[in-house]
């Protein structure tokens, strides 16, 4: 997989039943273990300029929530202009959800029917849990062998739209479309019937789901492009394939990725936060102006002396504010560095691959040179301020 880190926008400004927080926890992981980095979308409403930082956007699941028309535009222009976007549904379509997904995905001649897909032979226990084989071969399916699909509708799929998994003959509908991919402008789509698939505690539990949610978010944010290998091709990549690492060596190597993707993901937050802290200041610094205006007037007319220089100044406020940061991004280069010794001491013993080793050291040393060039930053403005 590419060592560039794509990210996931989950939508939540139509009531998904599909949350990173609670429903779709376990896949949010699951793809934060595969190098994506996953944030909720909250910004009302959906615009071009909102949702450009995404390579992949999700809908799971909208409840009696309507996209509208501007939101619809935009969304077919971040596709074509080569973003990602999976739809998800439920049993019912737009019209048991009373939401309007189909207005959306017609543009790349896939809908939503207002079916309840069933199976009374081939199920996980209720016939309202099928499990289907059915699988096209596509980048998006790699190694998929069946899908477990609870609580799904059918699909109406035309033009150059793909089928990646149908229903049997058994199925109530039978051999109807139930997941399908397009292809539109530069960008890819993928619509599942069945938000459930992906649901915690439900279809995730499923191997053949993890395997396709996997592959499926691989194939929306351009990192697969190949189609599933022949079992032949399998067998003599396994005949040339250096020898397995132990299972402890493959969970450290998980619990490094998860590590450096927390570092991130943690960037991300302080920098958020940086941004709420700064208005802050500013209405802080905007009240003590007012107060020293009243301390002022109240002592002229009343002859109260009130002691408002107390307060700092602005720029007083600014440096101090700036040593914090460049302490704490010192701090922050320090235990970079030392998790890149680590992972450096751990290649040097053979525990990971170089490829892997090469990923990670990558990412950790770019990090590292973007905190450097902060604080050079910080402590030229630093310097400024506090020049005579």
């Amino acid at each position: 997989m590419s060592s560039e880190r794509k990210t996931i926008f989950f939508d939540r400004t139509q009531n998904e039943r599909g949350r990173i927080d609670t429903t779709y926890s376990d896949l949010a992981q699951l793809l934060k273990d595969n190098n994506f980095a996953v944030e909720s979308y909250t910004e009302y409403m959906i615009l071009p300029k909102k949702i450009g930082e995404a390579n992949v956007i999700v809908f799971g699941c909208p409840n009696s929530s309507k996209l509208r028309a501007p939101e619809i535009e935009a969304l077919k222009k971040f596709v074509a202009n080569g973003g990602g976007l999976f739809l998800l549904a439920l049993s019912g379509g737009d019209r048991g959800l009373m939401n309007n997904l189909s207005k959306l995905s017609e543009a790349f001649d896939i809908t939503f029917d207002n079916t309840a897909v069933k199976d009374d032979r081939n199920n996980a226990g209720l016939p309202t849990m099928p499990i289907l084989s059915d699988i096209a071969a596509h980048p998006a399916t790699e190694d998929v062998n069946d899908i477990l699909y609870p609580s799904g509708c059918s699909l109406s799929v035309t033009g150059k739209a793909t089928v990646l998994v149908k229903t049997s003959d058994t199925s109530d509908p039978p051999a109807a479309p139930v997941i399908a991919a397009a292809e539109y402008g530069d960008g890819r789509v993928i619509c599942s019937g069945s938000y459930e698939i992906f649901r915690k505690g439900g279809g995730i539990k499923h191997p053949g789901n993890k395997t396709f949610a996997v592959s499926a978010f691989k194939w929306l944010s351009g990192l697969a492009i190949s189609v599933k290998p022949s079992k032949v091709a399998e067998r003599e990549q396994t005949q040339v394939r250096a020898p397995a690492e132990s299972a402890v060596s493959k969970e450290m190597e998980l619990t490094l990725r998860r590590l450096i993707n927390t570092i991130f993901d943690l960037q991300k937050m302080v920098e958020k936060l940086d941004e709420k802290v700064s208005k802050v200041e500013l209405n802080i610094e905007a009240l003590r102006n007012q107060f020293q205006d009243f301390a002022e007037s109240t002592t002229k007319q009343l002859g109260v002396i009130i002691p408002a220089k107390q307060f700092r100044t602005e720029d007083e406020n600014r440096i101090e504010q700036i040593k914090q940061d460049i302490k704490a991004l010192k701090k922050e280069i320090k235990s970079v560095q030392q998790l890149r010794d680590h992972i450096e001491e751990r290649h040097a013993s053979g525990a990971i691959s170089k490829d892997n080793y090469m990923e990670q050291a990558k990412k950790l040393d770019k990090r590292i040179e973007s905190l450097k060039k902060k604080i050079a930053k910080k402590e030229k403005e630093l310097k400024e301020l506090t020049a005579e």
